[in-house]
């Protein structure tokens, strides 16, 4: 039966290729679906490590140092070893264009103060330090942020935040300028140790914390795609399900020629389960390889992980493998007698 279904892919092999087309674009999507997902954890993970905290303090009240702008002394940070920073969104405009960017106010030279993949890194106020994903900002050129110019002489990689949003790095003054009129406030304290004191206003917060805060918007649009991302697999599995069936009744006389002959119902349908892993597993690689041709074309940043190109095999088997229970009903209920039908 095995070989017989091999050859029943080699006679049917244009409608196989077609539907192994069909099939692998939904599994591609698919896969850019999990990779968008795990891009919001990733982007953070990595943008964290960069500014290199071990704690974050701030605002009893506050949820987080990137969702929330709750005011803090800037001086709590002599008394407890930390380093003020303070987080603000802005906009950035590029000719019709308004760019949203999260511009942290740092002390050069100290921690949270961002390391330049490409140019100089922030040294003095009037200067500004952005992500490389920030269009219209190239080093050497003049921006606008909050109404005061910046020049910018450095450039970071891959330091941004809820789905894409870039940072971009000023001195503590100018944003304490833009912000509060140049008083002494900050919105984060960061620590690169425990800190053994903390002034009472405020709470300490781990790099797990911040995270768990960041991502928490995100939580609506993560569901979606994981709603969508069923809905694919889903769709991939009635595809090669109806072209199974379709296979199965066209074969209704082969089928029942084998049962007459002794053929067991199980060993048919281990046939036709070939032929659905079969077709699953060409899809996966060709899903595989349109996801990362596909993934750099859209505008958000898409980091599929190692780990869903592993397990996309295992998840086409089991969809095909599903869909292929379509065509096993089918093939069960032929009768014998047909063999010898006119």
């Amino acid at each position: 039966m095995l070989k017989a279904a091999l050859r029943d892919l080699q006679w049917r092999w244009k409608r196989f290729v077609i539907a192994m087309v069909g099939v692998s674009l939904v599994f591609a999507m698919g896969l850019i679906m999990t990779g968008l997902t795990a891009s919001f954890s990733i982007e953070t993970n990595r943008t964290l490590e960069s500014i290199g905290a071990e704690r974050w303090a701030v605002a009893s009240d506050a949820s987080g140092p990137f969702s929330s702008s709750s005011l803090i002394s800037a001086s709590s940070a002599s008394d407890s070893g930390g380093s003020p920073v303070m987080v603000l969104r802005e906009t950035i405009k590029d000719g019709s264009k308004i760019r949203d960017v999260i511009m942290m106010g740092v002390e050069p030279g100290k921690l949270g103060s961002p390391d330049s993949s490409r140019g100089a890194d922030l040294a003095s106020p009037g200067q500004v330090v952005v992500d490389g994903s920030l269009p219209g900002a190239d080093v050497g050129d003049t921006i606008n942020i909050g109404g005061k110019n910046f020049h910018v002489v450095g450039e970071t990689s891959g330091q941004s935040l809820f789905a894409g949003i870039p940072l971009v790095f000023v001195s503590l003054e100018d944003a304490q300028a833009i912000a509060v009129l140049g008083q002494p406030l900050a919105t984060t304290l960061l620590f690169d140790h425990i800190p053994t004191f903390v002034p009472r206003e405020l709470k300490v917060l781990t790099n797990a914390d911040v995270k768990s805060d960041v991502v928490r918007p995100l939580t609506a649009a993560r569901s979606s795609i994981g709603f969508v991302r069923l809905l694919l697999w889903l769709v991939a599995a009635i595809v090669i399900g109806s072209v199974l069936y379709l296979q199965a009744l066209e074969r209704t006389r082969d089928f029942a020629v084998f049962k007459a002959t002794g053929t067991s119902t199980a060993a048919i349908g281990a046939g036709l389960a070939l032929q659905a892993v079969m077709l699953s597993l060409a899809a996966a690689v060709l899903a595989a390889i349109l996801a990362t041709v596909l993934a750099p074309l859209f505008p958000l940043r898409i980091e599929i992980p190692a780990s869903a190109y592993l397990m996309l095999p295992v998840i086409t088997v089991v969809v095909g493998l599903l869909a292929c229970s379509i065509a096993l009903r089918r093939t069960a209920r032929v009768d014998p007698a047909l063999a010898f039908g006119g």
